[in-house]
């Protein structure tokens, strides 16, 4: 389990998104260790199976069927040549196996291991656990980091020929944006609304409303947000697998664990669900060892499981909107009208998230959902999501750094990194 890890797990995934490096993360426990086998979690089989390196899918039970990778182990001490071991017992249901050849030499139950694909036939293991070899990744409690520490080991010239570069533009949009900078824009009248600032830079472009999940414009999804704004931000939105869930719909979530709140609905239900925790209304999420799907859970006991979507929807769900991204931030003033005003003032490019840290960041509870639904007094029911949500401190976490520019101002050079 990723929890028992003894190093941030978000410091590490950090530190190869923002290289554009897709990882699979791996902590070894004291029976594991001890008896030199280790299940592939959900999270390794995808990394190794979307990496090209293996398919545990295809893969037969027994040892003649077991499959050898070439592997090197990279810790603050220099990097060893070795084997990984892939297979499927022939017991139980074939539950896969990995185990790193030599694994107790050069880490410890609990160390968090990120492994990395060289080409099709190469795995690289790194104890991300060693003091001093993964740069900005704190020591583990009670450990300092020492001058001797990594000293012989260059993580940056190891991964260099595998970070992504890409030297795509968007100039068209870019040069439309500039257009509409430097002066205010008057939203619609009446109670603020979260999603003003975006519709409004969508009717300034000339982008019609629509409720699909492709990309805004010309394959370029558009986001814009508040420069001082503490909400998260959306990714994407998802309803559940219903033929997998035991509620069916929307209605039966809110029928079950709705509220109500007010004269505007007969009832709502509009909350955060995590997997840090059972919120108010005593609804979590889950991903299970397997990796394969996300599930929203109840502390109801006759009711464990809620909702259910598959992992590999999910991705590809973040794939599919994000595969390009303009993040726009806009100063805001609210008018005498009780109208709000924006003047949009810088444009983040982003490009090609790195889908495989999604469940991770699930399973964390740095990616969570949002229900946001509703029954009007005509007893109809309205779900605007469920939301797929991201804080945006954390977005490097996903996103490798991309191109940063002011808008209305000539262009400096490009600046590497994610805006907080």
């Amino acid at each position: 389990m990723l929890a028992t890890s003894d190093v941030s797990i978000q410091e590490v995934l950090r530190y190869f998104t923002k290289r554009g490096i897709e990882v699979g993360l791996l902590v070894p426990t004291e029976t594991g260790m001890a008896k030199s086998i280790m299940d592939a979690t959900g999270n390794v089989r995808e990394f190794l199976r979307s990496s090209g390196l293996h398919d545990f899918e295809g893969q037969p039970q027994g040892q003649a069927h077991k499959r050898l990778l070439r592997t090197r182990i990279v810790t603050s001490a220099g990097i060893v040549g070795t084997q990984t071991s892939l297979y499927r017992p022939v017991t139980k249901a074939g539950d896969p196996r990995i185990w790193i050849y030599g694994l107790a030499q050069h880490a410890s139950a609990g160390n968090l291991l990120a492994l990395v694909a060289v080409g099709k036939d190469e795995l690289l293991v790194i104890n991300a656990s060693n003091a001093g070899l993964v740069p900005g990744v704190p020591p583990r409690a009670g450990e300092r980091i020492e001058i001797r520490d990594a000293i012989d080991v260059d993580l940056e010239t190891i991964l260099a020929p595998l970070v992504a570069r890409s030297n795509d533009t968007a100039t068209e949009l870019l040069e439309l944006l500039h257009g509409i900078a430097g002066k205010w824009h008057a939203g619609v009248p009446g109670i603020r609304r979260d999603t003003e600032v975006g519709r409004l830079l969508e009717e300034l472009l000339g982008i019609r409303p629509n409720s699909s999940r492709s990309p805004d414009y010309k394959g370029i999804e558009i986001k814009a947000g508040r420069s001082r704004s503490s909400t998260r931000q959306t990714l994407f939105a998802k309803v559940p697998d219903w033929h997998l869930s035991n509620l069916k719909s929307s209605a039966e979530i809110l029928d079950r664990f709705g509220y109500v709140r007010g004269d505007s609905y007969l009832k709502q239900l509009r909350c955060t669900v995590s997997a840090r925790g059972p919120n108010t209304q005593g609804l979590f999420l889950l991903v299970p060892s397997d990796g394969a799907y996300l599930h929203e859970g109840s502390i109801q006991p006759d009711l464990r499981e809620v909702a259910t979507w598959r992992i590999d929807e999910l991705k590809s769900a973040l794939q599919m909107k994000h595969p390009e991204t303009f993040w726009v931030t806009a100063r805001s003033n609210r008018l005498a009208s009780d109208a709000e005003e924006f003047r949009y003032e810088s444009v983040l490019h982003t490009k090609k998230p790195i889908a495989s840290a999604l469940p991770t960041l699930l399973e964390t509870g740095v990616v969570t959902v949002d229900h946001l639904i509703t029954k009007n007094k005509r007893g109809r029911v309205r779900e605007q999501g469920p939301l797929f949500r991201i804080w945006r401190r954390d977005m490097d976490l996903l996103f490798p750094p991309g191109e940063f520019h002011l808008l209305g101002q000539p262009d400096p050079d490009p600046q590497a990194g994610m805006s907080p």
